[in-house]
């Protein structure tokens, strides 16, 4: 019996341990639900329902249309911030819902477009309740975040839980939170425990701008939110009628990972804010406004969460000189004219201080009324050396605005120095171009198989096929052709691609045939999977990046259109046949020229928006070759076809 004893009383020791535990449990989830209620109860007056009426049915890639978001009084006069993805259709009317029911019509006050935020007013004849913010400093991953909206019913708030699971996302903008976040509560208040407000939600992205960017996270784990603090801070300006834009410098950096390359200059804008403090190429970035930098993401984290009109302070190495420059961020640079001397170099490696030889000089350019010759060599621009075509495409593209450009030129054993304008990029097509010169090959050259080549990418799906012609060489850098073919579902017909396969051989090209990952035809996925198989290519074949082109047939042109504008870094020329889209919304940069041809068939449906969409790019002082096939042609003929082929070919033109 003693011997049961001891058993027994051990036994319930642990029982009534459990039931303690476990009472605890549901104990303290019972305070956190009450904490939650809390909180949201907390905020509750200040958040609002909004309805929209009218406007486009349609914001890039995402259907929009009439319905309820929310947003969060952040002033008793009647202020109320919002997510300007509820507004991106541009509505004709906004219609507010306070938490007691009244209702108002609201006007659009201003924007906060750098973090996608808008200002609406009401009027409603009386103070309206405000909230607490929590302050930045507090605001510490893994505490509790309870996302809180208006969007399904204006009398009952909906509410999401989770943590805030990072901070100083978005370049800095932003808290980043795993609670489920939608356009239901897009708009409305991310809380801490204790009812205070940690931010705004809004949909963001790193990489996109657009009105839609980040839409397409939702519910995913990955949500973001302004915070309030820092919306408090610029609320005056808002409150004026003041359109907050993200401020632009002017500068491009070497190199190609933003999180592992110095901040070394590659490009100065001319006429940037940059450029009129005295930064030029070459130079180095060390702190900014005291904070020191080591990477190129580390710059970007200070200057993308600025608006344009701040004032900033750049220290700057040049050399074993350091010297530091005050600028203030401007909203937008005047658009790039290229300046054109009408040279084809020829692509072979000149040796040092030979300058780089002239494959071809374009009639009527500049190059032509000096009297230059293929044949003749570029020694120098502006009196600084040019090793190679690289260095010579980049002190050209570097050249004052407005200003000559002197060249000093070599044939045989002369040597001659001329002060040319610059002209404009022509938009025709050289009848003739003489083969380019490559250099000879080294021992143990490379020669590729004639086999197809998959391009496979782990996180992908899609298909994707490098044709590799049959004279490929190592030493011989080619371009790529990425052939888009109608809505990517299906792979290209036969003869188009044995008609490319020939045209490689030719021209030294590379032909990288993807198809879209799902069934229904191109999207958003779609476009980065391409930058990863263009960077693929370029890692295992050598590459010229000044001759890389989308091309793409109907839906085909309206998805290359698409990745000529996101992978502005990668696609140097866009080729779209009977297609209306182009990449209006691309800006013409110095180190990343985009060339613009366009084919389509005689009464082609959408002609009216191809115009448009031409003489936007004209306007900007992008480089647009225009051509007609005959009705009903869905393809160039032998002749036209041998004319995007020298257009191809002369990409490279200074």
């Amino acid at each position: 019996m003693p011997h049961l004893q001891r058993c027994f009383i051990p036994s319930c020791v642990a029982m009534l341990g459990i039931v303690a535990g476990r009472a605890a449990a549901q104990d303290l989830a019972l305070r956190e639900q009450e904490a939650f209620r809390a909180a949201v109860a907390r905020v509750a007056p200040a958040v609002v329902s909004i309805e929209t009426i009218g406007g486009l049915d349609q914001v890039g890639e995402v259907l929009v249309g009439t319905g309820s978001s929310c947003g969060l009084v952040v002033d008793p006069d009647g202020f109320i911030v919002s997510s300007s993805f509820n507004f991106a259709h541009r509505p004709a009317s906004i219609i507010v819902t306070l938490a007691d029911g009244t209702r108002a019509a609201a006007q659009l006050a201003a924007t906060d477009e750098t973090r996608k935020l808008v200002l609406l007013k009401v009027e409603v004849g009386k103070k309206l309740p405000t909230v607490e913010p929590v302050p930045q400093a507090e605001i510490r991953v893994g505490m509790w975040a309870v996302a809180v909206g208006r969007g399904f019913d204006a009398a009952q708030p909906n509410v999401s839980v989770g943590i805030v699971s990072a901070v100083n996302r978005i370049w800095g903008k932003a808290v980043q939170t795993d609670a489920k976040i939608s356009p239901a509560n897009y708009g409305g208040p991310l809380l801490d425990v204790r009812g205070r407000v940690v931010g705004v939600l809004v949909p963001l992205s790193p990489t996109e701008h657009d009105d839609s960017s980040g839409f397409e996270w939702y519910d995913s784990g990955i949500g973001f939110a302004v915070p309030l603090e820092h919306v408090l801070r610029v609320l005056p300006r808002l409150k004026a009628g003041e359109n907050l834009k993200p401020g632009v410098v002017g500068v491009r950096f070497q190199g190609g990972n933003i999180y592992a390359d110095p901040p070394r200059l590659a490009h100065v804008r001319a006429n940037s804010p940059a450029f009129k403090a005295g930064l030029r190429r070459g130079d180095s970035i060390v702190a900014v406004d005291g904070r020191r930098v080591a990477l190129q993401v580390q710059v970007s984290e200070q200057l993308q969460r600025r608006y344009a009109g701040d004032t900033v302070r750049l220290e700057i190495a040049r050399g074993d000189e350091k010297f530091e420059r005050e600028l203030t961020l401007v909203e937008k640079l005047d658009p790039y004219r290229r300046p054109f001397l009408g040279i084809l170099p020829q692509r072979t490696t000149p040796a040092a201080g030979e300058g780089v030889e002239v494959r071809h000089v374009y009639a009527d350019s500049p190059a032509a009324r000096l009297k230059i010759a293929p044949g003749d060599r570029v020694l120098a621009v502006n009196g600084r050396a040019v090793a190679d075509r690289d260095a010579l495409a980049t002190a050209v593209a570097e050249a004052e605005p407005g200003k000559s450009i002197e060249l000093e030129i070599g044939r045989g054993s002369e040597r001659s120095k001329f002060a040319s304008d610059p002209a404009s990029e022509p938009e025709s097509i050289p009848e003739d171009l003489p083969p380019a010169r490559v250099d000879p090959p080294p021992a143990g050259d490379r020669v590729a198989t004639n086999e197809p080549v998959k391009i496979k990418i782990a996180e992908f799906s899609n298909d994707c096929t490098l044709l590799i012609p049959p004279n490929y060489r190592e030493h011989v850098a080619h371009g790529i052709v990425v052939l888009l073919h109608r809505d990517g579902s299906g792979a290209p017909p036969k003869p188009l691609v044995e008609r490319w396969r020939k045209a490689c051989a030719e021209r030294s090209l590379l032909l990288l045939i993807p198809r879209a990952a799902e069934k229904d035809g191109w999207s958003r996925p779609d476009v980065e999977f391409l930058g990863r198989a263009i960077d693929r290519t370029a890692e295992q074949y050598r590459v010229d990046p000044r001759r890389i082109v989308a091309h793409g047939v109907d839906a085909g042109g309206r998805f290359a259109a698409a990745v000529a504008g996101a992978l502005a870094e990668r696609i140097r020329a866009l080729a779209v046949v009977n297609s209306p889209s182009l990449p209006i919304n691309v800006e013409n940069e110095p180190a990343t020229p985009l060339a613009v041809y366009v084919a389509s068939e005689a009464n082609f449906s959408g002609a009216d928006r191809l115009k448009s969409a031409v003489a936007e790019l004209r306007k900007r002082f992008f480089s647009v070759v225009q051509r007609t096939m005959p009705a009903g042609a869905d393809y160039p003929a032998d002749e036209a076809f041998a004319e995007l082929l020298r257009w191809i070919d002369s990409l490279d033109r200074i």
